[in-house]
């Protein structure tokens, strides 16, 4: 009995997931545990820090204050030692709120030095006020004892922690280390671990898969002939089943397509050929007198049969480009010529619609090899295109240049534009993109497909390049 796909990748899947699973755990415990050093120093071992050095300042600030306070005996400098002493007993319950083990008992010392120091200050100020004489060297000197006893506990402060700080970084380390001598073991096995499950795969899934990878490319190639001989797991036999059935069918499609093509040549353009000509007999008068009002119809119908047959044309073409069947006639000529052609074909449209129509060449345009029927058809598309989107009043330009060694041909009008997404998608068959405007689904989609083929068949480029609101401009280069 031949495992499935599903029970051979689940067994070599399970044994990767153990292993997997062991090292998330050991990952998991190791990351709790440079949480907890991180955020130690983090949220405690920095900030005493930080509060050691702000104490420190305001410890020195006041003294200041209080010294000038005793000189000059302005109550200014009185209260700025109140408001520093508030600051240092606010900062000094923060030190206190973190709780730190080795921090607290430093700080209740410098805490009963500070009371002791606020009340020799205290006394000094009333003595001072009062105007009476006291000894001031000896306050001084109690309080310079008090303040460098409370210096000498912040620089213990700070050795302390910088201390713990560095003991814990050195087991962050040490953590580290070990954490990626497991991750390399674990690594390792892993390795192992898919070499061996890509070994008991390969010879039951890498190559019946290649062979279906083969047959699907002859399939894209236009090949549907031949079946798929494998012996492979149940789902692979299924999946090689399915693709015989698809050649099949594409078969029998590829066929009724060649039929419908066939009598959409015969059965479609003849007649529209007919009704084209009948209806252009009866404008020019063979059928005798016609009045306003028929002469307007029958422009109507004209104008509709040309469309229709230019439809049939499209689609014809199509088909000899995907059958590979497109013919060209390559000869070496100037572009310039079948511009002014194109430019003169279009005029009556553009005058209809009141657009501005300019036309820049750079002459000398260099000669290239080129089928001229089917550039000038290319030329065509991109300004019928261009008149269709472009508004009444609008303006369209085409432009001619030697670019890098190539010819560059852009139309640019100022329509509504193409969102930058469907930029790419305009050129595939039966796509229009997310045009906006009044005229985003008129056509066929097929004009943009056909002349990136014909562009494609010179060793060219086409592109377009668009902002909403802004216009579009559609760009093709040919080789020199």
């Amino acid at each position: 009995m031949r495992l499935s796909l599903f029970s051979r990748l689940t067994i070599g899947y399970l044994a990767v997931f153990l292993i997997v699973a062991f090292a998330s755990g050991y990952a998991i415990l190791q990351l709790s545990h440079f949480r907890e050093l991180t955020e130690s120093i983090l949220k405690v071992d920095n900030r005493i820090l930080d509060h050691e050095k702000v104490l420190a300042d305001l410890l020195l600030a006041q003294s200041r204050a209080e010294q000038k306070f005793a000189i000059t005996k302005d109550e200014a400098w009185y209260l700025e030692f109140v408001r520093i002493k508030i600051d240092f007993a606010g900062r000094l319950e923060s030190g206190f709120a973190l709780n730190d083990r080795a921090a607290t008992p430093l700080l209740r010392k410098i805490q009963q030095d500070f009371r002791r120091y606020d009340e020799l200050v205290e006394r000094e100020a009333r003595l001072v006020r009062s105007n009476k004489p006291y000894p001031q060297s000896q306050y001084k000197q109690d309080k310079d004892t008090l303040i460098d006893s409370m210096l000498a506990s912040f620089e213990a402060v700070r050795l302390n922690q910088q201390q713990l700080t560095y003991t814990k970084v050195s087991e962050l380390a040490a953590a580290a280390d070990q954490a990626r001598e497991v991750s390399l073991t674990i690594t390792a096995g892993c390795l192992l671990a898919i070499v061996l499950m890509s070994l008991f795969i390969t010879n039951s899934i890498t190559r019946p898969i290649g062979l279906l990878k083969n047959k699907t490319r002859e399939i894209a190639k236009g090949n549907f002939e031949g079946r798929v001989e494998v012996k492979s797991p149940p789902e692979i036999s299924e999946l090689a089943a399915a693709i015989d059935l698809m050649c099949e069918k594409l078969q029998e499609l590829d066929r009724m397509k060649a039929d419908f093509f066939a009598s959409m040549s015969h059965e479609l353009r003849t007649p529209l050929t007919s009704i084209k000509e009948g209806t252009g007999l009866l404008l020019d008068g063979v059928g005798g007198a016609t009045s306003e009002k028929q002469r307007k119809l029958l422009g109507i119908l004209a104008e509709e049969s040309n469309r229709l047959i230019s439809v049939v044309n499209s689609l014809l073409d199509l088909s000899k480009i995907e059958e590979g069947m497109m013919t060209y006639d390559f000869e070496t000529s100037g572009v310039d010529s079948l511009i002014k052609r194109a430019v003169a074909e279009i005029t009556p449209l553009v005058e209809a619609k009141q657009i501005r129509l300019q036309s820049a060449i750079d002459m000398p345009l260099p000669p290239v090899r080129i089928d001229s029927e089917r550039i000038l058809q290319v030329l065509r598309n991109l300004l019928g295109n261009a008149v269709k989107f472009t508004p009444k009043g609008g303006q369209i330009s085409i432009n001619a240049k030697p670019a890098n060694g190539k010819l560059e041909v852009s139309v640019k009008d100022s329509g509504p534009g193409i969102p930058a997404d469907s930029l790419a998608a305009i050129f595939e068959k039966f796509n229009q993109g997310s045009r906006q405007g009044a005229h985003a689904r008129q056509g066929t989609g097929l004009g943009l497909a056909i002349a990136k083929s014909i562009i494609s068949s010179h060793g060219g480029k086409i592109w377009a390049d668009s902002q909403l609101g802004k216009g579009s401009t559609f760009i093709f280069v040919l080789p020199c």
